[in-house]
């Protein structure tokens, strides 16, 4: 018995393992035909992008975290609890 679904995800699978093979053998290709220097700063460029982009998007989202918390905080501290007795102010008011 062919499930369609597993035979065409398994042909997608192999296109995809044919396409990353062909592209490896392409890096090693273009690797082996570089000079030292230019070896060595593409490492320490890919490096650098590895280590920096990931550094730049968690300190993004810890400052962002970090600002609505302050802005939620310093809100309830402005405006004070809402209770049945006293009706929450807006912006307006």
């Amino acid at each position: 018995m062919n499930n369609p679904a597993f035979t065409s995800f398994f042909a997608s699978l192999e296109d995809l393992g044919r396409t990353l093979v062909k592209a490896a053998k392409y890096a090693v290709g273009a690797i082996s035909t570089m000079s030292w220097p230019t070896l060595m700063l593409s490492a320490v460029g890919l490096a650098l992008l590895l280590t920096i982009v990931p550094l730049v998007l968690t300190l993004f989202v810890l400052f962002m975290v970090i600002k609505l918390v302050n802005g939620y905080v310093s809100d309830r501290a402005t405006r004070g609890p809402a209770t049945p007795y006293t009706p929450v102010k807006t912006e307006g008011e």
